[in-house]
């Protein structure tokens, strides 16, 4: 299927799949948003393993006043990975927190850099979930639900508003290591496969495949692929409801596109010097998720829609279950100048406000010890922060109660944060759906009610 000029292949999938379900005046049918966006692209900073709140952005000072001691009664059902409620001791955190930008956000001391654009942060210190077990919660962070095999949040993005380019895909994932759930984590789930994610290395050729043989190169190449795709599309006509074939046959023209357009998208030597230094590309610490952000900047500016970044994939990443400041301080130092860089370098090039940039893990850490200096997984009170893109700079929205353990204030449940997301872009969570299985299945799901955190948005 090719891309028409104005409209991405997501919502080409979308009007094709979906034609006889929508309403002729569906706006996503007519390749338009629910309601005004905000923003029109998405970077997400995830921390895989789990980010500590109270070593990050979410002081409890009574940690110290009560070091050692174990946790008041109210607080005997903790339903933790490794820890007993009755062996849960309480660990101050060895960070110094101070207040940051004209709007005084809390940050810890873990980070030297992320300071300068405190401001643009609207920094939630309430999301929770249920799920402690990594795999289940990588899966609900990114697709709403805990079970495998749903779309993610990108898969959902691109469904609904397609690529900006007909170069790129409009979504992009880069890694630092493996996952403790796989890549199904950032997958397309049930939507078509046009929405899977392309993966960029860090190593070698960011892309693999993209150079073809010598005897296809130049017009043989192309009179190849109109001959395949000529017998493609006979051969769909038999199978019009296949969607794997429909996406297949865009696959293979968005592949032979990508062959001149994706080398010049991530070729970093087109950046100065300054830029480079401004990610950190210049330090050995830095480098790898610096280049990770720089290529996000770039992606997004090409109209790249969904940039999915991880880091903590090698060793054990921010799943501290030993020493945990000691790997804080570590891994602190690798993202901290790359995320304050893009997030400087975006505004700088007027990109910040149609940018929407996230950081967040699978859940928190408890404010409670693991074994002498580690902390165990904790779903019930952690923090995610966003920038750009519609946000309400310098805010702190939601609490955890006196340590740090559970959301007692304005709580914020893993899909209010997607249904806010797809608000920000200009899509109402409960109208972006897909029929499977006898269902219009969405991303917030079809049970219970998710929000919309206005408190956040500018």
């Amino acid at each position: 299927m090719l891309a028409k000029a104005g409209m991405g292949i997501g919502a080409l999938a979308f009007l094709d799949l979906n034609r006889n379900r929508l309403k002729s005046d569906d706006p996503i049918v007519l390749g338009k948003t629910h309601h005004p966006a905000k923003a029109k692209a998405v970077i997400s900073l995830f921390m895989h393993g789990g980010p500590s709140q109270v070593d990050t952005f979410d002081p409890k000072p009574q940690l110290s006043q009560y070091a050692g001691k174990t946790l008041p009664p109210s607080f005997a059902n903790l339903n933790l990975e490794f820890t007993k409620a009755n062996e849960a001791i309480l660990l101050p955190s060895q960070r110094n927190f101070r207040r940051c930008g004209e709007s005084g956000i809390e940050m810890s001391d873990l980070f030297e850099h992320l300071p300068s654009v405190a401001d643009e942060l609207a920094v939630i210190r309430s999301c929770y979930h249920t799920e402690f077990n990594h795999a289940p919660a990588l899966y609900l962070t990114h697709s709403g639900s805990s079970q495998m095999g749903r779309p993610s949040l990108g898969a959902w993005t691109t469904y609904g508003l397609g690529s900006e380019s007909e170069e790129l895909p409009g979504y992009v994932v880069m890694r630092d290591g493996p996952l403790k759930s796989g890549p199904v984590t950032y997958g397309n789930g049930f939507l078509p496969a046009v929405h899977s994610a392309t993966e960029l290395r860090n190593v070698g050729t960011p892309i693999l495949y993209l150079d073809p043989p010598a005897s296809l190169r130049d017009s043989n190449q192309r009179r190849v692929l109109d001959f395949s795709q000529s017998l493609n599309k006979r051969f769909q006509q038999s199978y019009k409801h296949d969607n794997a074939l429909e996406s297949r046959i865009a696959a293979y023209e968005l592949a032979y596109r990508m062959q001149s357009t994706a080398p010049e998208a991530v070729d970093l030597s087109q950046e100065t010097q300054q830029t480079k230094s401004l990610y950190g590309l210049d330090q050995d610490e830095t480098r790898s998720f610096g280049t990770q952000c720089l290529n996000a900047r770039r992606l997004v500016e090409r109209g790249v829609r969904f940039v999915q970044l991880y880091h903590g994939g090698g060793g054990d990443g921010w799943d501290t279950h030993g020493e945990n400041d000691a790997k804080h301080l570590r891994n602190g130092k690798q993202i901290d100048k790359p995320i304050a860089g893009l997030i400087t370098d975006l505004k700088a090039r007027g990109l910040l406000d149609s940018t929407l940039v996230i950081w967040g893990g699978e859940f928190g850490r408890t404010p409670t010890s693991e074994g002498s200096a580690g902390r165990d997984h904790n779903p019930y009170g952690y923090t995610v922060w966003m920038a750009g893109g519609g946000i309400r700079g310098g805010t702190v929205y939601g609490a955890t109660d006196e340590f740090g353990f559970r959301a007692v204030e304005d709580r914020v449940q893993v899909r209010d944060l997607h249904a806010t997301i797809l608000h920000l872009l200009g899509l109402d969570h409960a109208r972006l759906t897909y029929y499977f299985q006898g269902l219009e299945q969405r991303l917030t799901q079809i049970d219970g009610d998710s929000r919309v955190i206005r408190e956040v948005i500018s």
